[in-house]
């Protein structure tokens, strides 16, 4: 991976700050930049294939991400197929330490600069993630206040709570099988997305299909 810079000049954080908040457009919703989005549901339900595409779409267009990957399920080759510029992506591994992959969120979103920074929290028993301070979400929620970052937090069940700006959860309810036979090809997903807060979501937008879904 080349060298990756995030550091910016005083003066272009300064612009960022007077141009107010602003939105990241995906899969017809409208995220909010400083604030905290969260996307929930279980496995296969589409979040990680709706979170590639908001890091393609921002790294594409040159911003730095990052990806704070607490069970290391992060898979960069799925990523650049999903076009995400991986030269303009940080990713941090934190071996399925949960106190780990929240400090890391917290240099990284302390240090700015990040037009994305993606806290994946799947796969982690639910007794651990019980012991979470709320403090922590509050925290992350007033450092990226003000600023052009989007922080998108993942995981089976919803953790953000009322920290969250924007909270979405998914459910797959039908998979499209192809071939016939013994052996199939998953052709497609189709899965339901419900808004628990839907700051600037489309009103005709409660159902998404996605094919071939990564999670």
């Amino acid at each position: 991976m080349a060298n990756l810079s995030v550091v910016k000049k005083l003066s272009h954080l300064h612009e960022e700050q007077k141009v107010g908040r602003s939105y990241v457009e995906a899969a017809g919703l409208r995220l909010l930049r400083g604030g905290v989005t969260e996307f929930t549901g279980e496995h296969t339900a589409g979040k990680t294939s709706l979170t590639l595409n908001i890091l393609s779409r921002l790294t594409r267009a040159g911003e730095v991400c990052a990806v704070i990957d607490l069970n290391n399920s992060f898979d960069p080759c799925s990523a650049e197929e999903n076009s995400v510029a991986l030269e303009n992506l940080l990713w941090v591994r934190c071996g399925g330490n949960v106190e780990n992959a929240l400090t890391a969120a917290d240099y990284v979103l302390q240090a700015k600069g990040f037009g994305m920074v993606w806290l994946n929290m799947c796969g982690i028993p639910h007794k651990e993630l019980n012991l979470i301070p709320k403090t922590y979400w509050y925290r992350f929620r007033t450092k990226i206040r003000d600023s052009q970052t989007l922080l998108v937090v993942t995981g089976n069940r919803t953790l953000v709570s009322s920290a969250a700006d924007q909270a979405f959860f998914f459910d797959m309810y039908r998979a499209v099988w192809r071939g016939s036979g013994r052996f199939k090809l998953l052709g497609e997903l189709q899965v339901n997305m419900n808004i628990r807060k839907p700051h600037m979501v489309r009103p005709e937008f409660r159902q998404i299909e996605t094919r071939f879904a990564d999670e």
